[in-house]
């Protein structure tokens, strides 16, 4: 199934800089943490003859405590959501990237690739790591390797931004309000995930024991907490 999005957890000052520089960062994939993963792009980085290799890493799986956790390092982190076919018609002009999600393998698998899967060794991955739902992109370069690569994309791919789940709401205010200065991100929807704190799920909960349902709570300006009245029932609530 094809995937209208892909997402990209990463950290705010990483988020930050590639708004206000309007390019993607793909970066020396010799610094990820999977040993495998790193032996497979430099046997693909000798195989092209390439002198840079670089690489970003996404998502198409929905909203994890996993992907927060182990890709944003928690309150200072954020998930940038691209519109998928514009994303790849644009960046699909470049003769130097690849894109397309990763394939997972056990090791039987592995065993029987042969001479044919050298082209797509960046997009080979364990098994173990089929959770991620990973989608990469990839490009190579005929410089001296960096520690990261600029690709240029446009705004207007990003569907939205969603804060993380553990910063406080004064920061996450303040933090959209930061995100909105900057050129050409007014209109850029950001949200905030409510992965370990939902009103839905609560209220679920005080339905079954017979509770009142519990209203959401909003900021005023000048930080003080105050119940926003119950939405409906039937209303979607997050």
């Amino acid at each position: 199934m094809l995937h209208k999005f892909i997402k990209r957890y990463t950290s705010i000052s990483a988020t930050i800089d590639m708004l206000r520089r309007k390019e993607l960062a793909l970066l020396d994939p010799q610094n990820w943490d999977d040993r495998n993963d790193r032996y497979f792009m430099s046997l693909y980085k000798d195989h092209v003859k390439a002198s840079g290799l670089y690489a970003a890493c996404f998502t198409q799986s929905a909203d994890t405590y996993h992907h927060w956790r182990v890709f944003t390092g928690e309150s200072g982190g954020l998930c940038v959501e691209f519109k998928r076919e514009p994303f790849e018609r644009h960046i699909g002009t470049n003769p130097n990237l690849r894109f397309r999600a990763v394939r997972y393998l056990n090791l039987g698998d592995a065993d029987k690739l042969g001479s044919e899967a050298r082209d797509n060794l960046p997009f080979y991955k364990r098994m173990g790591f089929e959770p991620e739902q990973e989608y990469r992109v990839v490009a190579v370069s005929e410089k001296p390797q960096q520690a990261a690569l600029g690709v240029p994309i446009e705004l207007g791919f990003i569907n939205k931004i969603v804060i993380n789940p553990w910063l406080p709401d004064a920061l996450c205010e303040s933090l959209k309000a930061t995100l909105r200065s900057i050129d050409q991100c007014g209109r850029i929807r950001i949200d905030r995930s409510h992965l370990i704190d939902s009103l839905r799920w609560k209220n679920a909960g005080n339905k079954v024991v017979g509770r009142p349902e519990m209203g959401r709570q909003v900021l005023d300006l000048d930080g003080k907490r105050r119940a926003k009245a119950t939405q409906k029932q039937g209303t979607k609530r997050k």
